[in-house]
C-alpha cells in the first residue's frame, strides 16, 4: 500500500467508521447486539444475572465437611 500524500490513514478512518455503526446505531448482528446488551445490563455476555449464575449448582451434591468428618 502507498502512503497518502496528505498523510490520511484511511484505515483508521473505516475502523472509526464501524465502531461508530456499531456502538452508536447497533447496526451489528442480531447476536452481537444481544451480547452487547447483556453486558450491559448484567457485565456478563450471559443474559443471568449475578446473582442468578450459580442457581446451576442447587442441585449438586457436596458433602458437608460435618458429614466427611464423622
Amino acid at each position: 500500500m502507498e502512503a497518502c500524500p496528505v498523510n490520511i490513514n484511511p484505515l483508521e478512518s473505516i475502523v472509526e467508521m464501524r465502531r461508530f455503526l456499531v456502538l452508536e446505531e447497533s447496526a451489528a448482528p442480531n447476536s452481537l447486539n444481544v451480547m452487547f446488551s447483556n453486558i450491559e445490563n448484567n457485565g456478563a455476555p450471559w443474559a443471568f444475572s449475578p446473582s442468578d449464575r450459580f442457581n446451576w449448582a442447587d442441585d449438586l451434591y457436596v458433602a458437608d465437611k460435618a458429614t466427611t468428618v464423622a
